[in-house]
């Protein structure tokens, strides 16, 4: 069954006017009475087509409301941005993995250069991406792309209850370590595909972040997201 994101809501009603009326009319085809999914305000309702006559909106009818389990812990990625292929997977699996925020940033040793000119139009792309497969997972939140960080101090205004930095030099500390503790909110960077130089460690222990091991094998860095998500799932299922 397919599901949507809406905002409009009247009486009994849900109105669908974004690019999902595309989706609905031009891509799966649907048709009046056929039955759809729609998220609104985080709440999962089972509806009905009702209206498909009118050229930019589609009207749904609401059947029931569906129970649903979301997680009380908000997950921000921080990530070095990595060439197109690899930075897609990280956007794709990170929010089918529970993933609230996503923040790009540009270290030292990254490979991937981005135009200041194209920031806006890279944004853009990379939250549509997100939104896909936000809906595809069945998610009751889209997760939310943020601006693109080139300096690292300026992640001390994304601290969570936890903050965490994936680092290859460090040996003892394993995230299972920091994942059996009590928190509502981590924050945890994954690097670009060069690493992450000492000189930025240094600056992101004086911001609030602590080393953690991810396992004696090197992971790669669009994989290693994955790694990290799926371990809080596992720790607080």
């Amino acid at each position: 069954m397919f599901r949507y994101f809406v905002e409009i809501k009247k009486d009994n009603y849900f109105i669908i006017n974004n690019n999902d009326v595309h989706h609905i009319k031009n891509v799966v085809k649907l048709k009046n009475h056929e039955i759809i999914e729609c998220v609104y305000k985080k709440e999962v309702y089972q509806t009905k087509i009702i209206d498909l006559t009118l050229e930019d909106t589609v009207v749904v009818e609401i059947i029931n409301k569906i129970e649903t389990t979301i997680s009380n812990i908000k997950k921000v990625l921080i990530a070095g941005v990595l060439r197109e292929q690899k930075w897609d997977y990280l956007l794709q699996k990170s929010t089918e993995l529970g993933v609230d925020e996503i923040i790009p940033v540009i270290f030292k040793r990254n490979v991937v250069k981005i135009d200041e000119k194209k920031i806006d139009q890279k944004l853009q792309r990379w939250q549509a991406i997100c939104d896909t497969a936000a809906k595809q997972a069945k998610r009751t939140t889209i997760p939310v792309v943020n601006n693109l960080i080139t300096n690292l101090k300026d992640l001390k205004n994304n601290l969570c209850d936890l903050n965490l930095v994936a680092w290859e030099e460090e040996k003892n500390i394993k995230l299972k370590t920091y994942l059996t503790q009590g928190f509502n909110s981590i924050s945890f960077i994954i690097g670009c595909e060069g690493g992450i130089d000492t000189s930025e460690i240094k600056v992101l222990h004086e911001i609030g972040f602590q080393n953690v091991s991810l396992g004696t094998n090197i992971l790669r860095a669009e994989t290693a997201p994955t790694y990290v998500l799926s371990s809080l799932i596992y720790e607080n299922k």
